[in-house]
This record gives C-alpha cells, structure tokens and sequence, in this order.
C-alpha cells in the first residue's frame, strides 16, 4: 500500500467533514477507486464496517496488522503503522 495514499485518506477524513461522510457512507467506493490505492487494497478497506472515523481507523489498522503477519504478505507492499498515528478505543458493536 502507498504510505502517502491512506495517510491522505484518514487525514482528509479527520479534516473534512464532507470527505468523512462520503468515506463512511454511500460514496465509499467512488472515494477510495480515486485515490491511489491497488485494487485488493481498495476492497479491503470497502469491506470495514465503520460508522465513525474511529471505527474506520481501527479497521485499517488491524487490516494492515493482518497483511504485515498473514500468508499473503508477499503480495502487498509495507503498510504505515496507524497505531501510532491516531490512538482509538473503539467499543464493542452488537449487530
């Protein structure tokens, strides 16, 4: 993944107000097929349920966790550690 691709991403979403609600709603596949990231990438991130940034943020950081030590690991590039770039503490969601 492009270090500099879903930094602007989670940036923009923090930033935006317009660019959060298009990437946690309805728009988030024109969104993400705009931005720079691979194809598989793309899909990884369409498929995080999130409702809030944070929620959004935790998903690609524990999707990036799972490449870095996955089987599949040689088939993406390194990802930015968003641990520690947005500290969240996401509870639990039943449903």
């Amino acid at each position: 993944m492009c270090e500099a691709a879903i930094q602007k991403i989670v940036c923009l979403a923090v930033v935006s107000e317009r660019f959060r609600t298009q990437l946690l709603g309805a728009e988030r596949e024109e969104v993400l097929r705009a931005s720079d990231l691979e194809k598989q990438e793309q899909e990884a991130l369409l498929a995080i349920p999130a409702e809030t940034i944070e929620e959004f943020a935790a998903g690609v950081e524990r999707v990036t966790r799972m490449w870095k030590q996955g089987s599949n690991r040689n088939q993406y590039r390194e990802f930015f550690p968003f641990h520690n770039l947005i500290p969240v503490e996401v509870p639990h969601r039943e449903g």
